[in-house]
């Protein structure tokens, strides 16, 4: 059927890759290391995209991120990362979202401990607001 041994063999390795695959999936074994979307962001030793109420739609490199009132956001990131947060450079800007303008709003990120977080020193601070006080707004962080 299949004259040569290479194309044997390639389609004995699918047959292979897919029934592991198959047997993980099947099993109830996770795949996939996490439950949220892993970002694409090689140059990062940190990154996500945090929704207003403190969920994570991408990320890379966090181990939590908690969100104790109205504009405060603690970043927690993953010790394999290495990242010390009091010498790190952190970068995050408002997401706008559609049919919203973001004139006026703006955000705010501290590498020092603050209250809001529980004045933990390798926690990364993050505060979104508007005009009129804290308010929630979905933002990217980025650690370089």
């Amino acid at each position: 059927m299949f004259k040569t041994i290479r194309t044997r063999r390639g389609l004995v390795g699918t047959a292979a890759a897919l029934g592991v695959l198959a047997a993980g999936v099947v099993g109830g074994v996770a795949i996939a290391d996490d439950s949220t979307v892993k970002a694409k962001a090689p140059h990062a030793q940190a990154s996500a995209l945090v929704n207003t109420d403190g969920s994570r739609l991408y990320s890379k490199g966090i181990k939590s991120l908690t969100k104790p009132k109205t504009g405060e956001y603690c970043v927690t990131f993953d010790d394999a990362t290495g990242i010390k947060v009091d010498r790190s450079t952190p970068v995050a800007t408002l997401y706008a979202i559609e049919g919203t303008a973001p004139w006026g709003w703006t955000v705010f990120v501290t590498t020092y401990p603050t209250q809001a977080c529980g004045n933990a020193v390798d926690t990364l601070t993050v505060f979104t607001g508007s005009n009129s006080g804290a308010a929630d707004s979905p933002f990217f962080l980025y650690v370089p």
